[in-house]
């Protein structure tokens, strides 16, 4: 009987929390124009090393999962946009795609391809990536990001 319960338990308990998940919704089109202009400021802030610009944008808390698997802070990234040893070329966010959770929270994910030189060497990275939003007092802040490295694409 312990068994039957147990099993009856775990099979019963995932179907309970995932009928309490939140479900997207569509986006309020004034947050989804609001958020997608922070994602190109952000790219833009990134190739001017405005860490001002960052700094405002990211959450006390922030953290960013890197491709590698690393976990980085707020400083981190404000130390990484800064590094003059880093130059980044102009580049913008595809096929973002916006999703709204409640009034206050949204995740937006999309690919972007980075070039640049890092300490004078040339690099180019696809990333797919996911930002976390939080409204926070009227004001929308990043609190979370996260990026994986594409392949490149096939030649037909």
């Amino acid at each position: 009987m312990r068994t039957i319960s147990f099993l009856l338990l775990s099979f019963l308990l995932p179907l309970a929390a995932e009928a309490q998940r939140p479900t997207p919704r569509p986006p309020d089109p004034k947050v989804a124009q609001k958020l997608l202009q922070l994602e190109r400021r952000w790219n833009e802030a990134i190739v001017r090393r405005d860490t001002a610009f960052i700094s405002g944008l990211l959450a006390p808390d922030f953290l960013y999962i890197a491709a590698d698997g690393s976990v980085n802070d707020r400083k981190t990234m404000l130390l990484a946009v800064a590094n003059p040893n880093s130059v980044v070329n102009p580049f913008q966010s595809e096929d973002v795609r916006v999703r709204q959770y409640g009034k206050d929270t949204a995740i937006l994910t999309g690919w972007f391809l980075q070039t640049g030189t890092w300490l004078g060497q040339p690099f180019a990275v696809r990333l797919r990536y996911s930002d976390v939003y939080v409204r926070v007092k009227g004001r929308w802040q990043a609190v979370q990001a996260q990026a994986a490295v594409l392949p490149a694409p096939r030649k037909s």
